[in-house]
């Protein structure tokens, strides 16, 4: 799930949020009334590793976050102010190929602040590649690797789009504690999943970046059906509270500044479906001023319509 990004262009943007909350309609109203059925998204053996909010979970799949919205107060203007920042963002991946996935997304930025005029428009729009190398079923693994590009001169300057284009690759990992002894019973609903991306700056006068991520989550629905069922309510056994931690590390050309955010909250499994939300506790001043929030409904179309959302080529083989 790359950071959403986005093309500044007027007619693109009449299109887009004309067809956007129609297509979000139809999205949730198909995944609500399809019967719910086992997960099919990033699975191994018994695991189910769901679509992270602030990182990218570790496998590749047919599937669309539709919207993610975040809000935040940014560091201090120039001004002395502090912008309030709004992203909308939409994403989609699709399965090409066995284990291989590309996708791409965008966002809109809206930037307000006290006594002063309004700044909007769109990101860069992203384009990305992930192929699943490795799953484990005994011991709950999944590893993938991938290339994220931030296209530049696609979005708007005056929201802090660059204009020289941005290569990241990444590797992707997820692990859950299912093999862990009996005696550690309440620990195998434990997971971990990861990011390691290096950012490079096609413009050399810009810092390159490294970013780390990683996520902690304890999955309700294991604890239900892998280890014991206490008879709790439905909704509890459908969620996943988790912490995310999405960082950066600047590495070069000055750019040697810590940031990132960490990101408590909880994923509500429906199915098909699923709906995440989590609050964004910056830790740095320069990353944001204060605490955000984030929220994101998300479809896996490989369990939604499983003959249109098929590789391309040749059959998932993992």
């Amino acid at each position: 799930m790359p950071k959403f990004r986005a093309r500044a262009d007027l007619c693109r943007s009449r299109v887009a949020f004309a067809v956007a909350p129609v297509a979000a309609v139809l999205i949730f109203a198909g995944a609500a009334m399809m019967p719910v059925a086992a997960y099919a998204h990033a699975v191994a053996g018994d695991r189910v590793f769901p679509a992270t909010l602030a990182i990218d979970d570790p496998s590749v799949a047919s599937e669309v976050s539709l919207p993610t919205v975040d809000w935040f107060p940014d560091p201090r203007d120039g001004s002395g102010n502090i912008p309030n920042e709004i992203d909308v963002g939409a994403e989609l991946d699709l399965l090409l190929a066995p284990n291989f996935a590309v996708g791409i997304s965008d966002a809109w930025t809206s930037l307000t602040a006290r006594h002063e005029a309004g700044i909007y428009g769109y990101q860069s729009l992203e384009v990305s590649g992930k192929y699943k190398f490795y799953e484990n079923d005994d011991h709950e693994v999944l590893m993938s690797v991938g290339l994220v590009a931030d296209v530049g001169g696609t979005g708007a300057a005056r929201v802090g789009a660059d204009s020289a284009s941005t290569l990241t690759p990444t590797f992707y990992f997820g692990k859950g504690m299912g093999d862990l002894p009996d005696s550690m019973a309440l620990l195998k609903p434990l997971a971990v999943t990861g990011t390691m991306g290096f950012a490079v700056a096609q413009d050399r006068t810009e810092p390159d970046v490294f970013q780390p991520g990683i996520s902690i989550q304890y999955s309700m629905q294991y604890l239900k059906s892998s280890v014991k069922d206490y008879d709790l309510p439905a909704f509890v056994d459908h969620l996943v509270p988790l912490v995310e931690a999405p960082l950066t590390f600047g590495v070069d050309n000055g750019g040697h500044a810590f940031g990132g955010t960490i990101n408590p909250g909880f994923i509500y499994l429906g199915g098909r479906w699923q709906f995440g939300i989590e609050a964004m506790i910056p830790v740095s001043a320069g990353t944001q001023h204060g605490t955000g929030v984030i929220g994101q409904f998300h479809v896996f179309l490989d369990d939604m319509f499983p003959a249109l959302a098929q590789p391309i080529f040749g059959e998932r083989q993992l």
